[in-house]
């Protein structure tokens, strides 16, 4: 084999691996950022809702990242769930009305 083909080898194979690196390396940035990024987001909520209860952030600042994503998901949950009864909520309100135009309807036909 010649020289030439050999560096050709040598140079893919150092362009493949530091490309794998670097895919891995900023799978795991991404990673990072997503759990600093959930961190925040607890924090802010626990500052909202909680008044900054201080027992309450140091209990955050020791979840684990996986803690923080269930927090996540259960927040997530909660959110749906409340558009859901908003909209719920507003059909029944404008149900309600009808019934009650109805009802007054036939109250004033019987007298």
């Amino acid at each position: 084999m010649k020289r030439s083909t050999k560096v050709k080898i040598g140079v893919g194979v150092v362009v493949a691996a530091s490309t794998a690196t670097a895919v891995i390396a900023s799978g795991k940035v991404i990673e990072k950022a997503r759990h600093v990024s959930n961190r925040y987001k607890v924090k802010r909520f626990v500052n909202d809702k909680f008044d900054g209860n201080e027992p309450l952030l140091s209990i955050v600042d020791k979840l684990s990242d996986d803690d923080l994503d269930n927090i996540m998901s259960i927040l997530d949950k909660i959110k749906s769930g409340k558009k859901r009864v908003s909209v719920y909520g507003e059909s029944i309100k404008d149900t309600t009305e009808d019934l009650k135009g109805k009802l007054m309807d036939f109250v004033d036909k019987m007298m």
